[in-house]
């Protein structure tokens, strides 16, 4: 580690693992390594691990799969769970309010697409301008077509099935999808034929369209097809669904070097564009002291939290006072009911169909789009079978059985094979006032934990509003006209879920007096400083980020190989 590698990067996630593999393959003589927090395995058997330890836990909760990795059952890189439990969320974050930031996310080989459901929809044209077109948010300092055909190599990268026919109103392509769409379930055609006549509300037409995904509608980079499971949160038990696993054993065989169990605790960097040095902590170590690595180049890929905690405890240059600033999510909510007759939830994926037509229109000068999607896994979080179970046989008021026998065994039936929800993720418009920075209170390695303040503005209340009146009225159709019943909520509690879409904080842009780095990732005042991942987004838009965030760092990629 005496001689400086040509890249470092910091965090082995998507954007990082993606990084470095675009990066060997457009310069093979590059030393590049990969530092990473967690330590993990991404294999096959690791799988299994992960699989099984999510089977025997009690309440299956998103980090359930990953708890028993030493960097979280012993606190060394811990994650962030995103429950939304204040207790449970600040045992890592510290949360001022005055609304709890629900979204968490995976400090691992592989990051938190071990954890994602692949949902890979593109961001529309005017997500890219909506200061310019609506007078609300800020415009990015690029535009869809400009980052079009590196949307094509993401999805080639990540194995994205989708349907261009349903998509290419929305998003122009210049490609077709490596794969075609996931088949829609059972309940999903039951669905769709229930909708076929629904009116357009408020003008805008309900059209049901295939969701595309990062998830194998076949045998695709050596990985088989999805097999049906229905637990792509937390864990895909096969490896159909990506997960950044691929591109970190891609990386290791292209000659990546990987440090792992590693905690980034400081970035010195000069501005004259010199050598680098991250100085870090290897958790696995007795003394767990601090070392030093030197890169002639270094990316931060540690996502929007992590990157902007890694910056400000550095002290680096921050002219726009932008660092930390502008943290985002999808803030979601759902809408439950039982249908007329069953749809056998369950069966294939979390999600295969979506309505993508309440994403933008003039509406957006006041109020935020949102995407629906319809669920294949019952009630989701709002009750799961086994709640649904419970609540059935069990009178929690007069402690004592309700129903038991067959009329339970029939009770469940009628209930679980209905159960049908449509869930609804909203826009969030960037506010320097929902921040990162240093908390005063500590980790296990004497890391300051990230202190968070965020709220949700009224720009986001009335797009969770307007989605609930918009997920009321499609429900009123199918009680109108296919028996659906039980629908809930029916008013608007303007409560709100975290979508686990963490961005913002670092900021991209033009001027350096608004913005952390330039259109390709470069930080301003640092020659030789990269950040790549959601945390540069300007705006959230309302599509799911990850085939966002691999476009743009495969279009990072390609400035840095050429700066090497």
């Amino acid at each position: 580690m005496d001689s400086p590698y040509d890249v470092v990067i910091i965090g082995a996630g998507v954007a990082g693992a993606l990084c470095a593999c675009e990066l060997k393959k457009a310069r093979p003589d590059a030393r590049i390594l990969l530092l990473e927090a967690g330590a993990n395995g991404v294999d096959l058997t690791e799988r299994a691990e992960y699989v099984e330890a999510y089977q025997v836990s009690a309440t299956q909760p998103t980090t359930s799969p990953f708890a028993g990795l030493p960097n979280n059952r012993d606190r060394w890189a811990p994650s962030s769970d995103g429950t939304g439990d204040p207790f449970t969320m600040n045992s890592y974050y510290v949360e001022t309010g005055p609304d709890l930031f629900k979204s968490g996310y995976q400090r691992m080989v592989g990051g938190s697409t071990w954890a994602w459901r692949g949902n890979c929809p593109r961001f529309l044209a005017p997500d890219f301008a909506l200061k310019s077109t609506y007078k609300v948010g800020a415009d990015w300092p690029l535009d869809y077509n400009e980052l079009e055909p590196f949307y094509a190599r993401a999805e080639t990268e990540l194995g994205v099935s989708g349907n261009r026919a349903e998509w290419e109103g929305l998003t122009p392509r210049s490609t077709d999808y490596p794969m075609p769409g996931i088949v829609p379930s059972y309940g999903d055609e039951v669905v769709r034929r229930a909708l076929a006549a629904i009116p357009a509300i408020d003008g805008t037409p309900v059209t049901l369209i295939t969701n595309p995904q990062a998830r194998n509608s076949r045998v695709y980079q050596a990985r088989p097809a999805c097999r049906g499971n229905s637990s792509c949160v937390p864990i895909c038990p096969s490896g159909a669904k990506y997960d950044a696993g691929v591109h970190t054993r891609q990386a290791r065989k292209l000659g990546v070097e990987f440090r792992t169990g590693s905690v980034a605790v400081k970035l010195l960097a000069a501005q004259d564009g010199g050598p680098a040095t991250v100085v870090f902590r290897d958790w696995t170590t007795a003394d767990r002291a601090e070392q030093r690595v030197d890169g002639r180049q270094v990316v931060l890929a540690l996502g929007a939290v992590e990157t902007a905690k890694l910056w400000l405890l550095s002290e680096l240059k921050d002219d726009s006072d932008q660092v930390g600033r502008n943290l985002m999510d999808h803030p979601t909510e759902e809408v439950v009911g039982l249908l007329g007759e069953p749809v056998f939830p369950f069966r294939g994926p979390q999600t295969t169909l979506s309505i993508e037509t309440f994403r933008d229109g003039a509406f957006r000068k006041a109020t935020g789009g949102f995407r629906m999607t319809v669920g294949n896994d019952g009630w989701g979080r709002t009750e799961s079978p086994a709640a649904a179970l419970d609540r059935l046989m069990w009178n929690a008021d007069a402690q004592k059985i309700r129903t038991f026998g067959q009329p339970l065994r029939d009770a469940v039936e009628h209930k679980v094979t209905r159960m049908l929800r449509f869930s609804y993720s909203t826009e969030q418009l960037p506010d320097r006032d929902n921040r990162v920075t240093l908390s005063a209170e500590k980790d296990a390695l004497g890391v300051p934990r990230p202190k968070i303040a965020y709220r949700i503005d009224d720009y986001s209340k009335r797009s969770l509003a307007y989605a609930h009146s918009v997920a009321r009225r499609i429900w009123q159709h199918l009680e109108d006209t296919a028996g659906a019943e039980q629908v809930d909520p029916k008013q608007p509690s303007l409560g709100f879920k975290g979508s686990g879409h963490t961005m913002g904080t670092m900021r991209m842009g033009k001027d350096p007096n608004r913005s952390v780095v330039d259109a390709n990732g470069r930080a301003h005042g640092y020659a030789n400083v990269w950040v790549i991942g959601a945390s540069v987004f300007p705006t959230g838009g309302t599509a799911n980020p990850t085939i966002t965030v691999a476009a743009l760092t495969i279009r990072t990629a390609e400035k840095l190989a050429a700066a090497l």
